[in-house]
């Protein structure tokens, strides 16, 4: 074949080979879809509550080191999150599917003395305002079972 000898002949074909199943798999793997989702501003509804009793207390930077150790974010990403709680946002926090619908979570809470934490749990979650997400909180505290 090609005046080789039979041993690169075969060396040939191989080598051939080898780089056909390379390219063929190179090929397959750009056929699959790869997907990023980054966790890095997911908050729990109680660090955000902790986090925003500080700032209002003035200690943002207390604020800071209890959001990175409590989600476990870059310092960066602790400080955007601080800055969103201290213009009055909230941040997406973990879902929970297990602990029943809104309103039984929000009573939970109220009953707990956690008013300020069902606030915070009703925006995360209904994408409400803070008057609407209170006046939601208030609804459920008048209610004779809550």
């Amino acid at each position: 074949m090609f005046g080789l000898e039979t041993v690169e002949s075969i060396l040939l074909v191989l080598l051939l080979l080898v780089i056909g199943i390379g390219i063929n798999r190179w090929i397959g793997r750009r056929k699959v879809v790869r997907i990023y989702i980054g966790l890095d501003h997911i908050t729990p509804v109680d660090v955000q509550v902790r986090a925003h009793d500080l700032i209002e207390a003035g200690k943002f930077r207390g604020a800071v080191e209890l959001i990175r150790k409590e989600s476990q974010v870059s310092r960066r990403t602790a400080v955007e999150a601080a800055q969103v709680l201290r213009d009055g946002g909230i941040l997406p926090g973990f879902p929970v599917f297990d602990d029943g619908d809104l309103s039984t979570r929000v009573r939970k809470l109220i009953k707990a003395g956690n008013r300020k934490e069902a606030v915070f749990l009703v925006r995360s979650t209904e994408d409400m305002s803070q008057s609407e997400a209170e006046a939601f909180v208030d609804s459920l505290s008048r209610e004779p079972n809550a």
